[in-house]
C-alpha cells in the first residue's frame, strides 16, 4: 500500500500519512519516524507514531519539490524501513537502505469549476439564442432576474441592440420567467399556447 498523500490547497505542500501495520513492526515498544524532515533526531516526540487500531500512524506536512529519506526506529533501537515507500536509496551505512517519500512530481489538483447559475432563457417564448445572449450581456441570465425585469428595461435593451431586435415585444417575458422560476412548467405551457411569438 503506497504512502497516502494529500496536497494542500496552496499546492506547495503535501500531507503525507506514514502508516505501519502490526505485522510490519518488530516490537510493541514506541516507534518514531525520523528522516530528512526532522534532521534525523532520535526520540522526537513530534514524530512519535500514534497507535490507532493496532496500526502506527503519523501525518507530516512536507514541502513539495523534494525527496525525503526516512526510516523508523523503536525504543529497542531497532531500525526498519517502510514497505510502502516510494523508493529506497543506500544510506551512509554499508548494506543499509533508507526509505524515500518522493514529492518532486506532485501536481496541484485543479479547482472544481463552479457551476454557472446561468439558465436557459430560450425556454421563454419569444427569446432565441441571440436575444438570450443579449440579455446575459446586460446581467439578465436567470428566470428570476428576467421575472423581476421591467418590460420597459427589456424593450430598451432590444432597441439599443439595433433594428433587427426592435420588432420583438418583451411584454410577456417577465410573466413567463416567473412561472419558469417557480417550476410551474404546465402553467407556462398553457400561457405560451396562447401567445404568438411571445406577444
Amino acid at each position: 500500500m503506497a504512502l497516502k498523500k494529500n496536497i494542500t490547497k496552496d499546492g506547495k505542500h503535501t500531507e503525507v500519512t506514514f502508516k505501519l501495520d502490526p505485522n510490519n513492526i518488530p516490537s510493541e515498544s514506541d516507534i518514531f519516524l525520523i528522516g530528512d524532515f526532522n534532521n534525523w533526531r532520535m526520540a522526537d516526540e513530534d514524530f512519535k507514531m500514534e497507535k490507532k487500531r493496532g496500526s502506527y500512524v503519523r501525518k507530516v506536512t512536507l514541502k513539495n519539490g523534494s525527496k525525503y529519506e526516512f526510516r523508523y526506529v523503536n525504543l529497542d533501537f531497532t531500525w526498519f524501513n517502510d514497505d510502502a515507500a516510494d523508493s529506497y536509496v543506500p544510506s551512509p551505512f554499508h548494506g543499509i537502505d533508507n526509505s524515500v517519500v518522493d514529492l518532486t512530481n506532485v501536481v496541484k489538483p485543479k479547482r472544481a469549476v463552479k457551476k454557472s447559475n446561468k439558465e436557459d432563457l430560450t425556454k421563454i417564448e419569444g427569446i432565441g439564442p441571440k436575444i438570450a445572449g443579449l440579455l446575459a450581456e446586460n446581467g439578465i441570465n436567470t428566470f428570476k432576474l428576467l421575472s423581476e425585469a421591467k418590460v420597459k428595461t427589456l424593450a430598451t435593451i432590444l432597441e439599443n441592440a439595433g433594428s433587427r431586435y426592435r420588432m420583438h415585444k418583451p411584454n410577456s417575458w417577465p410573466k413567463q420567467a416567473k412561472l419558469a422560476h417557480q417550476g410551474k412548467w404546465d402553467e407556462l405551457k398553457k400561457l405560451q399556447d396562447k401567445l404568438d411569438g411571445g406577444k
